[in-house]
């Protein structure tokens, strides 16, 4: 693989915030975000018209691959999602998304092989990365579909991770796209709008800020993971682009996430639904989020 030269930007500003990045790491956006909650937050998600119906594509499904297996809950919208897992006890070997509690930030690379960058950047200082090949059996066949790159911190990433994925080449021929498509990057509206067979209909537009409540060691782990996907750091605030993470950092806290605010297409009235007294969805004009209480 060709050597990558890393170079740091550090900026201080008057007021003693730090600025950093790296500039040679290729751009993500962010896919989705998923975290575990509550049995009785879960089965009350698609109760009202709105949010089952208006805001976004909403769906339960079952999801498995050659290691894991997984049922949640999906709101699905034009170039970001929202993926919801109750708490499972039972199973043999809970991983990530198992427990309540956790919660995961799934960024998504725009070209082919900039995963390989990412790993690349990240290995020439020095870290310890951990890049899975996920796979799934289709009519007895094997299918690599799917890269996920995070840095290792065992203490951590099996209740908080944020990490990168990227397509195969494979998978998406499989799903219909082109060799020259595929060259091009594949953004969530386009993968959606293939599997779907048509335009996206919907309220949801894009995931646009989170807000996170985090211990000192799982924020330096964030810190740390965003240097190398394009992001800037200005105190506990992280941005690229369009989007952005908002942390406060407390020793005893009793959920990681706060808020998930995002964008709509069109204009709604006001409108603020009590999902449960741990979760509530509120939207207005152009704007909503989920709020998390009382955890």
């Amino acid at each position: 693989m060709r050597s990558v030269t890393l170079l740091f930007i550090i900026l201080i500003s008057f007021d003693g915030r730090v600025i950093s990045q790296t500039n040679d790491s290729p751009g993500v956006v962010i896919s989705h975000v998923f975290f575990c909650i509550d049995s009785i937050t879960y089965q009350n998600l698609f109760k009202h018209e709105f949010i089952a119906s208006l805001f976004a594509n909403t769906s339960e499904s079952s999801g498995k691959t050659l290691t894991d297996s997984w049922t949640g809950k999906y709101l699905n919208g034009r170039k970001s999602y929202i993926e919801v897992f109750a708490t499972n006890e039972a199973k043999k070997n809970p991983q990530l998304g198992d427990k309540f509690g956790d919660v995961g930030l799934v960024f998504r690379t725009k070209r082919p092989g900039d995963i390989a960058r990412v790993d690349s950047i990240m290995k020439s200082r020095k870290l310890d990365t951990h890049l899975d090949l996920m796979k799934y059996e289709s009519n007895g066949k094997t299918v690599p579909f799917n890269y996920n790159l995070y840095l290792s911190n065992p203490a951590i990433e099996e209740t908080f991770r944020p990490y990168v994925e990227e397509f195969t080449k494979e998978f998406l021929l499989l799903r219909g796209f082109t060799e020259s498509e595929i060259a091009a990057g594949i953004t969530e509206e386009q993968f959606r709008e293939k599997r779907r067979g048509k335009k996206y209909e919907k309220l949801f537009d894009n995931i646009e800020r989170i807000e996170l409540s985090l211990n000192r060691n799982e924020f330096e782990y964030l810190a740390e993971t965003l240097k190398y996907l394009g992001f800037s750091q200005t105190g506990k605030r992280f941005t690229n682009h369009n989007f952005e993470i908002t942390c406060s950092v407390k020793r005893n806290r009793k959920y990681k996430l706060k808020a998930i605010h995002f964008n709509l297409l069109n204009d709604v009235e006001s409108a603020k639904i009590e999902i449960s007294k741990n979760l509530t969805f509120i939207a207005g004009g152009r704007k909503g989020l989920f709020k998390f209480n009382n955890y």
